[in-house]
């Protein structure tokens, strides 16, 4: 049995999924979304009409709260290009596999940014976890995912509670300014690229996945007197739950601190495509197909990374080493069709004339291999028909440089 013929008998292969059906039920979840239902929870940012114009003078803290990584700097613009310093980094609180408190997690967001509180004004915090934004553009954290541990944050306004635990370390006066690292990842493209492209979609494929597009206000069902013009919205589309899910997906899912959440994200982001890969591996052992030679013990997706490029062996037998490769490049081929299928929805609905620049961030999307080609391949296959032009741009510290070009809209 080929590594195709097994994964398609589990129904986690890429020909499992019918690409554009489920296009047309996305783009479905995504008007659900803006009208207040549906598993794709369509986050309103009230950051709307952005653009270069907004730039202003004035220093700024910033704060980058990742799937892994915790990072706060001093950010301002000059001569219109903007400035990074006093950058540190350490690990995202609750990430460890204890759990924090409500105080404990704040407090350890301000001891972070204790030694920059009075080098800038207004702070502009990319989180990178779902909220329910209002217009003050502070949110309330509705959950946790990739296995943050922090049960009693949820409900918090992540922005008030902020701003009060690093008012123990300066009196300064200042506003704050909640955003998605995809928001992020969509504002450093505006603030950074120099094409004139006709809209931005802002996509993470890393430990997590998600991304963010400018939508029509009028379409913004849920929302009543927005008024006019495009408003950035989260999509969270890690929630999609109208793939068909194999057999291993729903392992991996099962194994998790909420099965019943994150379907997308769980079938194919870097977080858990690992796992997904894992299951699949032992179910081949288990049914004989790979060798009792090879053993077989948890990787994270780095390692087979690594095993694709010829740099470990994974614990693999020679003898089933292809079929291995073959298997990590299939579950692969399958997770860039799904990132494929909500970038081409988010492009249709940008309804942008002219190119579309998706501005692609994560470590993942660029080095687990073959991932960027494949994803790339699908989207034409989605959108050529479609008359949607659509180019993958790449810029530097687009997290921080789009967290500071929220607080330009403060």
């Amino acid at each position: 049995m080929t590594a195709k013929e097994f994964l398609f008998k589990h129904g986690q292969a890429a020909e499992n999924l019918n690409a554009q059906q489920i296009l047309t039920d996305y783009l479905a979840e995504m008007q659900n979304g803006l009208n207040g239902f549906g598993s794709i929870p369509m986050v309103p940012t009230y950051i709307r009409n952005v653009g270069r114009d907004k730039i202003k003078s004035g220093k700024k803290i910033l704060i980058d709260a990742g799937g892994t990584n915790f990072r706060s700097a001093i950010g301002c613009f000059e001569d219109g290009k903007a400035v990074i310093t006093n950058l540190t980094k350490t690990q995202m609180p609750g990430a460890d596999g204890k759990p924090l408190g409500k105080e404990e997690f704040y407090s350890k967001i301000a001891q972070n940014v204790k030694d920059i509180a009075e080098l800038g004004g207004d702070v502009g915090f990319c989180f990178s976890y779902q909220v329910d934004m209002g217009a003050d553009v502070d949110g309330k954290v509705v959950c946790f995912s990739k296995e943050i541990h922090a049960p009693e944050v949820v409900g918090t306004k992540v922005g008030a509670e902020t701003l009060a635990a690093i008012s123990r370390y300066s009196n300064k006066q200042r506003k704050i300014a909640i955003i998605n690292d995809t928001v992020a990842t969509l504002l450093g493209g505006v603030a950074t690229l120099n094409e004139p492209y006709g809209g931005y979609v802002g996509y993470i494929y890393g430990t997590g996945t998600n991304l963010c597009y400018a939508e029509d206000v009028k379409n913004i069902k849920k929302v009543t007197d927005l008024g006019s013009g495009k408003m950035l919205i989260n999509t969270e589309s890690g929630g999609f739950d109208k793939i068909p899910r194999g057999d291993f997906d729903v392992i991996v899912a099962n194994a998790t601190a909420e099965p019943g959440r994150q379907h997308l994200e769980k079938m194919s982001s870097g977080k858990y495509l690992s796992d997904v890969i894992f299951a699949s591996l032992t179910a081949a052992k288990s049914q004989g197909i790979v060798s009792p030679n090879t053993d077989f013990k948890p990787f994270a997706l780095k390692e087979v990374s690594a095993f694709l490029l010829g740099e470990n062996d994974l614990g693999v037998a020679p003898c089933d080493r292809q079929f291995v490769r073959d298997v990590c490049l299939e579950l692969i081929d399958r997770a860039a069709l799904i990132g494929a299928i909500i970038n081409a929805g988010a492009c249709i609905k940008t309804q942008a004339e002219g190119t579309i620049a998706i501005v692609a961030e994560g470590t993942t999307f660029y080095k687990l291999p073959t991932f960027r080609d494949k994803f790339i391949l699908h989207l034409h296959e989605l959108l050529d028909g479609k008359n949607v032009s659509f180019e993958v741009v790449r810029g530097t510290d687009l997290n921080l440089v789009g967290t500071l070009m929220a607080t330009m809209m403060l």
